[in-house]
């Protein structure tokens, strides 16, 4: 799916644009490597230098997506080059593998983010009102509202080479938070095994739902995100009820 946050790593960097960047990183350096007689001034002028190339990584992050993204709707994913989103991005080629291997890598790293996401609405769902075993699929309106706010670029995704992938990657999402979710209801009913293999499961939500979700991007005329998902609540809640209730 597409994601427009990221979780980033920590590169570093001389930035040639700033008259202090040679002197900001060897203070950086040294501050690390010599921790114990550094004194806090040079600290602080570190830790500013490193929020500073943070920043950088998340900046040059950003625009490789958001030019993947618009070539995306523009031709086929399989199609689309490195060379392409660099001239899209306006970046450089060495700056490009120093974040990732691949267009395929690009691709894929927002889905960190995704399960940050999902994750935090997973936790959210815990004071909605509604049965216990619910909160399973507590994830599954936002998700579709997320998909529904990228859908053109999600049916172009779906619909190319990467879809395998993409699916792969969505169910791989999913299936931890639905696992964990299991897991922690049949703790909390004091149950160490359910009548259904917890792994059985959490394949038959998970595929479900990327079922209902592939069909829907899909549809000529989609009813809204909070239709597709009452219907796919009607689908598998009572699966869990039967479980659970």
């Amino acid at each position: 799916m597409v994601i427009h946050k990221w979780t980033y790593i920590h590169l570093r960097g001389y930035d040639a644009r700033s008259s202090r960047g040679r002197t900001a990183e060897r203070e950086l350096f040294i501050s690390e490597q010599s921790g114990g007689i550094c004194s806090d001034k040079s600290i602080a002028r570190g830790l500013v230098t490193e929020k500073i190339t943070d920043r950088r990584v998340q900046r040059t992050r950003r625009l490789l997506h958001k030019a993947l993204m618009s070539l995306i709707l523009e031709k086929k994913y399989e199609s689309i080059t490195v060379q392409e989103i660099l001239d899209r991005a306006d970046v450089g080629r060495s700056t490009f593998y120093m974040h990732f291997q691949d267009k395929d890598e690009l691709l894929f790293s927002g889905f960190q983010y995704l399960q940050s996401f999902l994750e935090s609405v997973q936790e959210a769902s815990a004071t909605v009102p509604g049965k216990s075993y619910e909160r399973i699929i507590g994830f599954s309106l936002a998700m579709f509202e997320h998909a529904h706010e990228y859908r053109r670029v999600n049916r172009a995704l779906l619909g190319s080479d990467a879809e395998a992938v993409v699916r792969r990657r969505i169910h791989s999402v999913l299936a931890k938070i639905v696992w964990r979710e299991l897991k922690l209801e049949l703790h909390s009913r004091k149950r160490g095994n359910a009548p259904i293999s917890p792994d059985l499961l959490s394949h038959f939500l998970v595929s479900a739902y990327i079922s209902v979700l592939t069909w829907w991007l899909n549809s000529k005329n989609p009813v809204s995100p909070k239709d597709i998902n009452v219907a796919y609540r009607h689908l598998v809640l009572p699966c869990l009820a039967s479980i659970f209730g």
